[in-house]
């Protein structure tokens, strides 16, 4: 059965639970974006789309590794990845060996 291509249900941003997770306002979060708490309002409710550039800006906003692709997942259950970056080669080597383990 051929696969059907066309619109998708849009990936939920955990915005707000990130915002939270470090502590911020909407207030805080809009004045560091130079937008509105407002604005904020609308992207955690899912009532404004949010553009790549503007995910990506959130990111660095919110400070940290964050990237704007950890933005999709829960703080609470963060990725392999976001959990290995910035962390020194012979630990990301360790999870990697431990990772192939597993997977045998």
């Amino acid at each position: 059965m051929p696969v059907k291509i066309g619109p998708q249900k849009p990936r939920k941003i955990y915005l707000a639970e990130h915002r939270e997770s470090r502590g911020l306002t909407q207030e805080q979060l809009a004045a560091r974006l130079d937008t509105t708490a407002m604005t904020v309002s609308r992207w955690e409710r899912r009532a404004t789309a949010v553009s790549t550039d503007t995910l990506e800006a959130i990111a660095e906003a919110l400070g940290g590794f964050l990237e704007a692709e950890d933005l999709y997942h829960h703080p609470d259950m963060p990725t392999p990845n976001q959990l290995l970056r910035g962390q020194p080669p012979e630990v990301v080597e360790s999870a990697m060996r431990l990772i192939r383990a597993l997977r045998r």
